[in-house]
């Protein structure tokens, strides 16, 4: 099976150094949003792939065959498997192997890396507060931390701690749980820092947090001030700087900054940032051109002025037809979006990396991060996807823009607000 696989394993982008190149003329680093339903694991065989029955199986369709990330196959041709008898169209680590896990995740690095992609944003509950379904989302992050791979130690990572659901039920106890896990994490060598050696510290959802910890009784109560000051104190007592927390939205995080200023956050940001889009008929949104007029515009009549820095998100696409269906499986043709780019669209969407370079006071951290890296159902990603049978080259479209783009970056001309060069200790590159 793995000898079968080489072939995707050993597709290196051409702009291989280069990007090291660009990090060093001190450009602002980006970090992409990660959602891993496709280790194989658990239920990640049944909501994207629809390999197993048993939920949405999003991608399953054949029209949506070309955004399956590039290790995937089509079933019938993956003839070292016994397959089950319900077995879908699409395969991936079935049964599942962590050797197999371990050597994607090896290329996905590789990728991220030729491309200038500075660090992975991991998102799920952590293992010690949820039953054996939570871990499967920690599988991909594990498989990075022990990577033997050289750019293993380039491509940095952060875990966002997870507010998404009320289900979590967090308290004062199990807050203190979530950190000691984290923990573990920060420690690391390449867990993302900015701003002289700060660990960047992203919190999902903080209003949910504050929610339920209010709402927990007696001792175990914290309100969203204590909540903060509980990160910092337990960062710093492992020795390390005052943690750079970011209140994280899922989307329009402006409209939340007063608030995580008050509970004291350092910046506010979202997870998606789709703006310039709208409701309509499929394929009848705004151009994906129009879309990254309406996020800088957005950027500078909402983000700005709020008084608490932020981290400006660049969505790499919002299209999410393949999840558009109805209870009964039924497709859905009406959804909010803009339409799937052109050549050269992502390109031009990355070059409002000149954008944060140019805000050095209110994107202080000099960073920028995007939606996504894998939400390929959801609204689209920049990881490689499955080339065409039988060669199953990936295909690196999209990545390839991205790569192009950053390996050429300069520091942009001085402006009202920008610098001649780069602020001094925002961005932290281990070489």
């Amino acid at each position: 099976m793995l000898t079968l696989l080489t072939a995707l394993l050993l597709a290196p982008l051409a702009t291989l150094h280069a990007a090291d190149v660009a990090r060093e003329r001190g450009r602002p680093l980006i970090g992409v949003q990660r959602w891993d339903m496709y280790s194989g694991a658990g239920y990640t065989q049944e909501q994207e792939l629809g390999y197993l029955p048993g939920k949405e199986a999003f991608l399953k369709p054949a029209e949506w065959h070309n955004r399956v990330p590039f290790f995937c196959r089509l079933t019938k041709d993956v003839s070292w498997v016994k397959h089950p008898a319900e077995a879908g169209p699409l395969w991936f680590n079935y049964p599942f192997s962590q050797e197999l896990l371990q050597k994607t995740m090896d290329q996905e690095i590789r990728y991220a890396y030729d491309a200038g992609i500075d660090f992975f944003i991991y998102h799920g509950p952590v293992a010690r507060l949820t039953d054996v379904s939570g871990w499967s989302l920690l599988r991909n992050l594990h498989a990075q931390i022990s990577s033997q791979i050289p750019e293993a130690r380039k491509v940095h990572f952060v875990w966002a701690l997870y507010g998404e659901h009320e289900a979590m039920k967090y308290t004062r106890s199990r807050v203190a749980a979530m950190m000691d896990e984290t923990m573990e994490y920060i420690k690391l060598p390449n867990w993302q820092k900015v701003m002289d050696a700060r660990p960047l510290v992203m919190v999902f959802r903080p209003e949910n947090f504050k929610k339920q910890l209010e709402n927990a009784t007696g001792e175990q109560q914290m309100t969203g001030t204590e909540f903060v000051d509980y990160i910092r104190t337990r960062v710093k007592a492992a020795g390390l700087k005052n943690p750079y927390v970011v209140g994280m939205a899922i989307s329009a995080g402006f409209q939340q900054a007063a608030a995580y200023k008050k509970w004291g956050y350092d910046a506010f940001m979202d997870y998606d940032g789709s703006y310039g889009g709208k409701v309509a008929e499929r394929d009848h949104g705004p151009t994906y051109a129009e879309a990254t007029d309406s996020i800088i515009n957005t950027f500078e009549k909402q983000f700005s002025g709020k008084g608490l820095p932020y981290i400006p998100p660049f969505s790499s696409m919002q299209y999410c037809f393949p999840r558009s269906i109805d209870k009964d499986h039924k497709p859905v043709t009406t959804r909010y979006h803009y339409q799937w780019p052109k050549q050269g669209d992502l390109a031009a969407r990355i070059k409002a990396v000149d954008y944060v370079a140019s805000h050095p006071k209110e994107c202080e951290a000099q960073v920028f991060s995007m939606y996504s890296w894998n939400e390929c159902s959801e609204g689209g990603g920049l990881i490689p996807t499955m080339g065409k049978p039988p060669e199953y080259k990936p295909d690196t479209t999209w990545l390839d823009e991205v790569a192009g783009v950053l390996a050429a970056w300069k520091y942009p001309q001085v402006t009202s607000q920008s610098k001649a060069s780069p602020p001094k200790g925002t961005v932290s590159v281990t070489k």
